[in-house]
């Protein structure tokens, strides 16, 4: 998710559109700021009155699909107040614990919606959920973002970022899914075998040590390598007096931020146990909701993001936000989702969908192959989105049932 100045961009840019003159950048205290931070979204703001809405269906026994699309919308306002809250806490505090906040609750919605699903041992969605999260960043939204920031930068113009930066994001993806496919081929060669969950714990804990080497590397070591690259010097300085500038105060930030992921918390809850009637009343899979809905929640503000800023010519920004989020998924919240399982006694492992984890290793090789050389056209973002069409066609025309479905090969 979002760790850097993404979701000032955002605010910045909607309030732009909507012809609003903007304010002084002054952090403002208390429910100043925070109305302030909701005047920069007021379409995501507007979807906080989903939120009662969410409770009072699943209180009052609502159908199964009303629940869903309730709790649904509900979730949507506040992964962004999440992703806001979390950004401008880190402004007040120091750089170390600033991008802690940001890999701790970057994906908490994510984490949330998994934590929910290993509650109710629905396994199958919380995989597909994770597989669905990754594939989305890598191919929709860095395919979308690269689309309109061809169009908006034609000729001679050029969308350049550094290739130090996205060749560590397409190494590391590599890596995560070396972790997902070994156990996945180990399930599925040798079926009767009971260490799969402990080769899935270890393998979880040898990607999170990846991650926490990845944020040395990205936010100490190297962290030039993932700032350079775009032609718009002047938009990043711009960029950069915005994000000294937050909405909020620390305070305010903390308690919206805790306010938040404890509605998510209940909503996610929700969400998950209505599924159930949901597939039933639209006659779709659970691989569909899991791979191709569920990601939309936690990611939709700043698959926005990454988009606009695609727009502007600040392509490591948006890589930041496609490539890194996807990182984030496969190296932290993954393993994060096992380890929980472990915690909650529930058999969460790495043996993913064979199906998933090819569909998986494909999509990362194509995304390799795209950003080797460090420029990107519209063309590629065609490509990218192309490929992420093709896999959400079979997941949709998949019916799921029985052994006739993907999950039923397993």
């Amino acid at each position: 998710r979002m760790t850097g100045p993404e979701a000032r961009y955002l605010d910045d840019t909607l309030q732009d559109r909507q012809g609003a003159a903007r304010p002084d950048t002054g952090t403002r205290p208390g429910l100043a700021g925070f109305f302030r931070a909701l005047g920069g979204n007021l379409f995501l703001s507007s979807l906080l009155l989903c939120i009662p809405f969410g409770f009072v269906t699943h209180f009052t026994d609502q159908p199964d699909w009303l629940v869903f699309i309730a709790n649904f919308f509900a979730i949507l306002p506040m992964a962004w107040l999440i992703g806001k809250s979390t950004e401008d806490l880190s402004a007040h505090t120091g750089e170390a614990l600033g991008a802690l906040l940001n890999a701790t609750f970057g994906n908490v919605v994510e984490m949330l919606l998994c934590v929910a699903g290993i509650r109710r041992n629905e396994i199958s969605i919380v995989q597909c959920t994770l597989v669905g999260s990754i594939l989305s960043n890598m191919l929709l939204v860095m395919g979308t973002s690269f689309l309109w920031g061809g169009y908006n930068n034609p000729p001679p113009k050029k969308m350049t970022y550094s290739k130090v930066g996205a060749g560590a994001q397409s190494t590391l993806m590599l890596v995560g899914v070396l972790g997902l496919m070994l156990p996945t081929i180990y399930a599925f060669m040798m079926p009767e075998g009971q260490e799969i969950l402990d080769i899935s714990r270890g393998c979880s804990t040898l990607l999170l040590l990846t991650y926490f080497q990845y944020l040395v590397f990205s936010l100490k070591t190297h962290k030039d390598a993932f700032e350079g690259g775009g032609e718009d010097s002047d938009s990043d300085k711009d960029g950069d007096d915005d994000e000294d500038a937050p909405d909020m105060d620390a305070c305010t930030s903390t308690v919206v931020l805790a306010c938040c992921t404890v509605m998510t918390a209940f909503c996610s809850e929700y969400l998950i146990g209505s599924i159930g009637g949901a597939i039933d009343r639209w006659h779709v899979s659970k691989e569909f909701i899991g791979i191709i809905v569920l990601p939309i929640i936690g990611n939709a503000a700043e698959h926005y993001t990454a988009i606009v800023v695609a727009g502007q010519n600040k392509m490591d920004l948006s890589l930041g936000v496609a490539v890194g989020s996807s990182c984030q998924m496969a190296l932290m919240v993954t393993p994060f989702t096992v380890l929980a399982g472990w915690v909650l006694d529930r058999p969460m492992s790495l043996d993913f969908h064979p199906f998933q984890v090819t569909v998986l290793l494909l999509a990362v090789l194509i995304v390799a192959n795209v950003l080797k050389d460090g420029e990107s056209n519209w063309l590629e973002g065609s490509m990218l989105v192309t490929a992420y069409c093709a896999i959400g066609l079979i997941y949709y025309c998949e019916n799921g049932e029985g052994t006739s479905g993907l999950q039923g090969l397993a």
